[in-house]
């Protein structure tokens, strides 16, 4: 049987034999095992609380439990104890993606049980659990608080998980993943009035053919005065430069009819144009700011630490802090964590984490790598287009596509362009945060960046 003991022992124990040839220095890791999904990102008495999918006991997926950190300033973390381990009936295949909530100076958490029945089918159901010193949880005794059975008969029961907690007029309110079945995505509204008692209200968002079979990981949060949807979809259909990963991010600005529970999308956009942005999750800080975190990877694609037997794999992105101008999402990095980076120019060895500003004048192209081992980036004035180009790495991060995903972009008149590279990735901001493109990369020994003309 898991346990939260069995597993803070065995991270413990076994914390030390991991490899950290690939590990980056800004880039949140696990200390050994498996991570994906950001889960609970939340600001919880003057610091940022993260939790996250977690198999501390093998680099590779299996039954989830929540990992735990926090951190002052979004570049140095603190491990905390396993927050969550599978060991309910409700949750014993898995301990799945959710979110939190600060509710006076009680930390709730909402998350998914993963159940896989005697028969082999799958259950999904959402359950709580509240910490008052941000460490040690405890599991709620109504424990499920709302199953499949609660939701209508068009809805699927084995698909219904990732709930995102927000509050709003006095309620209490999720989002919760599910299928259509239809075959299309789909957001499902929770509600409850003291966050123990919760009941369906409705189909938040239905999505279309062509924009993804399930909708993972959604968050709905409020700025500016619109609303606004992240969701995760799975084999959203690919549109030119856009969607190209089998599993993408995006995001929906739009307007909400509580009375009914239903949100109009106005537009819709990917978050991120790189190789590996995904499972999106957003809190707010003590400055009201909106921060905004993902996996740095994507589901269908070479596990190249686990391939290596490095003992960990997964990182999160660099947290965003997300402004509205001009009705246009902009992405910046907090300055906290901007000031860790160390300014370098073309042709200087990165034997830290560095910043790399670029302003355009003409096309560019730039290798980041060695001579033998590298990925390319630019900018095409021809086309208008910043783009991120894989061809060229020894680990080849060919995945699970129809065609492979090797060049990414983003069609945009570009004028700067800021690159952050780590020891394993490289986020490009264009114009100052309009657009940005996320992409790892495995590659061995000294790395500079250099031009290809």
């Amino acid at each position: 049987m898991y346990s939260i003991e069995r597993a803070n022992e065995y991270i413990q124990a076994n914390k030390h034999h991991v490899t950290e040839t690939y590990q980056p220095k800004l880039h949140f890791i696990p200390e050994i095992g498996w991570m994906n999904d950001p889960n609970g990102f939340v600001y919880y008495k003057g610091e940022y609380h993260l939790f996250y999918q977690y198999n501390p006991y093998d680099s590779k997926w299996d039954t989830m439990h929540w990992g735990h950190a926090k951190s002052k300033d979004l570049a140095h973390w603190e491990y905390l104890p396993i927050a969550l381990a599978p060991d309910q009936d409700y949750d014993k295949n898995g301990c799945f993606s959710g979110s939190a909530l600060v509710v006076d100076d009680t930390l709730w958490l909402m998350y998914t049980g993963h159940i896989v029945n005697e028969d082999g089918s799958i259950s999904q159901v959402q359950n709580m659990a509240y910490s008052t010193d941000g460490i040690t949880f405890h599991k709620i005794k109504e424990n499920p608080v709302i199953t499949g059975q609660q939701l209508p008969n068009e809805i699927s029961r084995s698909d219904f998980r990732d709930p995102k907690l927000f509050e709003k007029d006095g309620k209490y309110y999720a989002v919760v993943a599910t299928q259509h079945l239809d075959q299309v995505g789909c957001v499902v509204l929770i509600e409850s009035e003291n966050l123990l008692d919760w009941s369906y209200k409705s189909i938040f968002l239905k999505g279309e053919q062509n924009q993804g079979i399930v909708w993972e990981c959604p968050d709905y949060f409020e700025m500016d005065g619109q609303s606004y949807l992240i969701v995760s979809p799975m084999q959203y259909h690919s549109e030119y430069l856009d969607f190209n990963n089998q599993n993408s991010n995006i995001i929906m600005q739009g307007r909400v009819d509580w009375q009914v529970g239903k949100f109009y999308p106005s537009n819709l956009k990917e978050i991120d144009h790189g190789h590996d942005f995904y499972a999106a999750q957003t809190t707010k800080n003590a400055n009201n700011e909106r921060v905004m975190i993902a996996w740095m990877h994507t589901w269908g694609r070479p596990l190249i630490t686990d391939q290596l037997q490095h003992g960990w794999f997964g990182s999160m992105s660099l947290p965003r802090i997300l402004t509205v101008q001009e009705n246009q999402i902009i992405q910046k990095l907090p300055e906290s964590l901007d000031n860790q980076f160390v300014k370098v120019q073309l042709n200087e060895e990165l034997n830290q984490p560095s910043k790399l500003e670029i302003d355009i004048k003409d096309t560019i192209e730039l290798k980041l790598g060695t001579k033998e081992d590298y990925i390319s980036f630019g900018y095409d004035a021809f086309r208008k287009e910043v783009y991120i180009d894989r061809k060229n790495l020894k680990y080849q991060l060919i995945g699970e596509e129809r065609n492979p995903v090797l060049y990414r972009g983003v069609q945009i008149q570009a004028t700067h362009l800021t690159a952050y590279i780590d020891q394993q990735s490289i986020e490009i901001f264009v114009n100052d945060g309009q657009e940005v493109l996320t992409s790892v990369f495995y590659i061995e020994g000294t790395k500079k960046v250099y031009s290809q003309i």
